[in-house]
């Protein structure tokens, strides 16, 4: 079947970078003035969950973009609401396009993580961390066990995780999973304990966590981690 190539408008590089500095400025004013259950809260909840589609499909865009390729979009479905088609046969091109919407997310959940200046219990910082934790989640889990929306058809794909697999290996695509999954599930950890919800042992309020590496007489190493309960 003839896929029809629609080029990107020019600026779409700035339009996802506009989306993703006023996303994170957003992020880094934003203030809960108290933990009730209110429309406001519910609206930048909300808000924030959006912001975070947003910073994952800018980041695809912002990709292409910068790397000359053309793509398409449409409507996909309620486990894809947006999908791409781009059109390239550089390799390294469109694995940096398909992984860019992930990694964006990754990235902005750390920003989140090491910036003290930002709330982590306010309504729209949950919406994007929310987000930024379940769908790299659901993106593996269906990758490697659903396979409904990343999946093959000769020499096509739907998915950023086939697409990475397409455009380079399977093994790159399951090393690239794991670690994703690995990292996604520390920021879920850390972002946890941020919460004014979260149990006091978990919080560890006034007793800092601690790494240790131990010399082994060996000639190894022990790595130790202490949580005080």
């Amino acid at each position: 079947m003839l896929i029809k190539k629609v080029h990107i408008f020019k600026r779409a590089r700035y339009i996802g970078l506009v989306i993703l500095i006023v996303s994170l400025l957003i992020v880094s004013s934003a203030r809960a003035d108290d933990n009730s259950i209110k429309a406001t809260s519910v609206v930048k909840f909300a808000g924030g969950i959006v912001s975070a589609y947003f910073i994952h499909e800018a980041a695809h865009a912002l990709v292409a973009g910068a790397t000359g390729t053309s793509m398409n979009w449409k409507g996909g479905d309620i486990t894809q609401p947006i999908q791409f088609t781009e059109h390239t046969s550089n390799h390294t091109k469109g694995f940096a396009i398909n992984s860019a919407g992930l990694l964006a997310q990754m990235a902005t959940s750390e920003f989140i993580l090491l910036n003290d200046k930002i709330d982590k219990n306010d309504s729209y910082v949950r919406g994007i961390m929310l987000i930024n934790i379940l769908n790299p989640l659901v993106y593996a889990a269906d990758y490697w066990l659903i396979k409904k929306t990343n999946r093959s058809d000769g020499n096509s794909y739907t998915g950023d995780l086939k697409g990475i697999e397409f455009h380079s290996n399977k093994t790159t695509a399951d090393i690239f999973t794991g670690t994703m999954v690995a990292l996604v599930t520390f920021e879920a950890y850390r972002f946890v304990k941020t919460q004014s919800w979260a149990p006091k042992w978990l919080r560890n309020d006034g007793e800092p966590e601690h790494f240790n590496l131990v010399p082994l007489s060996s000639g190894g190493a022990f790595l130790t981690y202490t949580m005080t309960f």
